[in-house]
């Protein structure tokens, strides 16, 4: 069986949506040159907010360990690579087919894998603190948005992504009155998009502060010129949703198990250990390792249903009243969908780990960086599991002013 396969007044608000970074970038200059001429106090606030920042910064820092730059701002120019994999296996009772007024089980495999997103952007920052944002330069794969606050002995992170894709791995295999059956592993393209946005916010607190930086490692804000470890503390925030319920694809609902949204969120903390080591002078190399204990795994499913039974065959009746899918792609020009209800269902405590590791090298008040992270989730509810891989890559040059 094969199945079918962000200044007018926000006005114009998606059109400006990648024009952000240039825009604030802008303003802020506009900010500074209007307070000089005429509002002097707007000068003391910039300069009162800078030297607080300075002091988180600077904060208990052993300057044999870590040095701190002259140039307070980072403006970094990136190439992003990003990959995720959301792979589902569930099971079908006999029960729920019976509902269907069928017979059998079925067992079911699937995988939302998009292609590898590459983009493209740019990081404003300064100690630590900055925005960046990314624009995808391939068809569907979305955008990248992200914000960071980095201190002297604690990080802060959001990372958000958006993308479309209309490709699904899937395998099926079971048995129904006739025995055992599969439909082989393969690519389904669906008729309508799939829609994907994810969030991950995390939050870290190290333990040797003093000598250890991981701002030398992930934004460039200051150099760590001698090696040093710490212990983690962290906490993780991590939300996708998958929506492919449009109308064109309540086929590939069906044989889904009728779910046509799905909004995972989990809650995680851990701890682990970071070592920056500074093989030579200029260039530093970080791995960082986190085992995170999820208390929270919830899942919300809404679920669908349409006029149409993909599991009958030519001379069948459907015992629901539904009609048999045609040969040809006629069934688009009736077929409905229908949101039928939804479910809540928590998970259990489980194990994941979050991972990253940074190269830099600096040369006088520019610098090089390559940096990446892993992150993996699981989360079991009663007979399914889902499993969760998403990785990215970012390359970049920055400068300090």
């Amino acid at each position: 069986m094969e199945f079918p396969a962000f200044t007018g007044l926000f006005c114009t608000f998606v059109s400006m949506k990648r024009r952000q970074p240039i825009l604030c970038i802008i303003l802020f200059c506009c900010l500074q040159l209007w307070g000089q001429e005429r509002k002097p106090w707007v000068v003391r606030t910039v300069n009162k907010l800078g030297a607080f920042i300075d002091t988180l910064t600077i904060k208990g820092i052993d300057s044999r360990y870590i040095e701190v730059p002259e140039k307070p701002w980072q403006l970094v120019l990136k190439f992003n690579a990003n990959d995720m994999d959301l792979k589902s296996k569930s099971h079908m009772s006999s029960e729920y087919i019976s509902r269907k007024g069928y017979y059998g089980e079925i067992n079911m495999e699937s995988s939302f894998k998009p292609t590898m997103t590459a983009s493209i952007g740019a990081w404003i920052g300064y100690r630590g603190y900055g925005w960046g944002y990314s624009l995808s330069l391939t068809k569907n794969n979305g955008r990248n948005f992200s914000i960071g606050a980095t201190g002297s002995n604690y990080s802060i992170n959001l990372r958000s992504r958006k993308f479309s894709t209309r490709e699904l791995d899937t395998s099926i295999w079971g048995y129904d009155e006739d025995g055992y059956t599969e439909i082989p592993e393969g690519t389904i393209e669906t008729w309508d998009d799939v829609e994907v946005r994810r969030t991950i916010i995390d939050g870290f607190y190290l333990l040797n502060g003093k000598r250890f930086s991981h701002a030398a490692a992930y934004d460039q804000s200051v150099k760590q010129i001698r090696s040093a470890g710490s212990l983690v503390i962290g906490a993780m925030w991590f939300q996708t949703s998958l929506d492919y319920a449009a109308r064109k694809n309540a086929l590939l609902i069906q044989v889904l198990g009728d779910i046509g949204r799905i909004k995972i969120q989990e809650g995680s903390i851990g701890i682990g250990y970071a070592y920056n080591w500074v093989p030579m002078k200029n260039l530093l190399v970080n791995v960082t390792a986190m085992p995170m204990l999820a208390l929270l795994n919830r899942t919300k499913i809404d679920l669908y249903d349409s006029n149409y039974d993909i599991f009958l065959e030519d001379a069948e009746v459907s015992p629901t009243g539904k009609k048999r899918v045609p040969d040809d792609q006629s069934w688009q020009e009736d077929i409905t969908l229908e949101k039928t209800g939804s479910q809540v269902k928590y998970g259990k405590v489980s194990f994941n780990i979050n991972a990253r590791a940074s190269v830099t090298y600096n040369f006088d008040r520019y610098f090089l960086n390559v940096y990446g992270q892993l992150n993996n989730y699981r989360n079991s509810i009663d007979e399914s599991t889902l499993r969760l891989t998403d990785w990215y890559v970012n390359a970049s040059l920055g400068m300090r002013f």
